[in-house]
């Protein structure tokens, strides 16, 4: 019966399937991952889509992007001779560019500037990726620290203001968690009572606390906020942070910027030889 099975196997259709089902998979892994939120959101929330974590959506395009491009490869090989008659001149019997192909070269290169320079509407694309990610962040909801979630209960302590091990300890087993020493990590004890870390972090420290340190965690994680926030010009950061234009171009001329208000942050920052986070901090300062 397996003899029969691999007479009648085909290679061919094997190939196709293949290339055909990766990279409809790898297409749909590759949409969840445009919406989902960054990192630091996505681990503080525990966020999920469809069951699967960001990370384990990232490793699945990951491996649907190589079965993809090896069985395209071989797709590409036992079909090469269809491939290169796409080149091919059958009156002069030689190889030569066509317009479909000369057309084609022309749209990547397109996209590969338009991407670069951030010319519309490709830095759209890139700006609404931006704000669907900024989206999942809830005021108030931030983590206080960075990869809090990665921290020991004694770590965390150490790091909060108004945090104390022995209080953590007895908030969380007054809770329900098991808990044996302070060398606990956040997410091990959210994983093991299937709750994210935002809200054993909230168990432990307590409401009140809780809410303090996310609030005051929103305005130094602004400043973390990369590449969305340097792809404002001042005036337009300004505008969302409610801050006075002119103050803030005195400020930035005060620490040796030029700035000019339709700038955007990441030139500004660039040409002092600073980062995005340097003239955030300082702007927040008034």
């Amino acid at each position: 019966m397996a003899k029969s099975m691999n007479k009648t196997f085909k290679w061919r259709a094997f190939i196709s399937v293949t290339t055909g089902v990766s990279f409809l998979a790898m297409s749909m892994s590759g949409l969840i991952l445009y919406v989902t939120p960054t990192g630091r959101v996505a681990h503080w929330i525990g966020w999920r889509m469809l069951a699967l974590t960001k990370d384990q959506w990232g490793g699945l395009h990951i491996l649907f992007g190589l079965i993809f491009l090896i069985a395209a490869s071989v797709h590409t090989y036992l079909n090469w001779n269809v491939f290169a008659s796409y080149f091919r001149d059958n009156v002069r019997r030689v190889y030569s560019f066509k317009r479909e192909w000369i057309f084609t070269m022309l749209l990547m290169g397109l996209v590969c500037v338009g991407t670069l320079a951030e010319l519309p509407p490709f830095s759209s694309v890139l700006a609404l990726n931006e704000f669907i990610k900024d989206s999942w962040e809830i005021p108030g909801q931030q983590a206080p620290i960075p990869h809090a979630e990665l921290m020991t209960i004694q770590e965390i302590a150490t790091k909060i203001d108004g945090a104390d091990v022995e209080t953590m300890m007895t908030n969380l087993r007054a809770a329900g968690v098991t808990v044996d020493s302070a060398n606990a990590v956040l997410l091990d004890l959210a994983e093991n009572h299937n709750q994210n870390p935002r809200e054993m972090y909230t168990l432990a420290v307590g409401e009140d606390l809780a809410r303090s340190s996310s609030a005051n965690a929103g305005l130094s994680g602004s400043c973390r906020s990369g590449r969305g926030t340097g792809q404002l010009t001042l005036r337009e950061y300004c505008q969302r942070r409610e801050l006075d234009l002119t103050e803030a171009i005195r400020q930035l001329e005060a620490h040796g910027y030029q700035p000019k208000p339709d700038m955007k942050l990441r030139d500004i920052a660039h040409a002092a030889k600073a980062h995005v986070t340097d003239i955030e901090a300082l702007l927040l300062k008034q």
